[in-house]
């Protein structure tokens, strides 16, 4: 049940593992959460964490909102979203 749970829902974690086991009646500790998936031949990893924007793309984006400010709107009829009046092309009804 342990190695089908970490198939189905790789992110949960160990501690959510042993509450749903304890639920279903069954005891175990989180050492045999972690060791049941490793010895059926998977592998844990971590996500790598990284900035979602570095300063540079910030500075870039920056720029071209300043550059563009004072655009007249006739300019941005072509832009796919327009905005929450213009929700077509999402598949939603305004």
């Amino acid at each position: 049940m342990i190695t089908r749970t970490v198939s189905k829902n790789p992110r949960t974690t160990r501690g959510e593992r042993v509450n749903d086991l304890q639920r279903a009646g069954t005891k175990v500790t989180k050492a045999t959460i972690s060791n049941t998936p490793r010895r059926q031949g998977l592998k844990s990893c971590s996500a790598r964490r990284v900035p979602l924007l570095k300063p540079v793309h910030v500075q870039a984006r920056l720029k071209f909102a300043r550059e563009h400010l004072d655009d007249p709107e006739e300019d941005w009829e072509n832009v796919i979203c327009k905005g929450i009046e213009d929700e077509t092309w999402l598949g939603l009804s305004a």
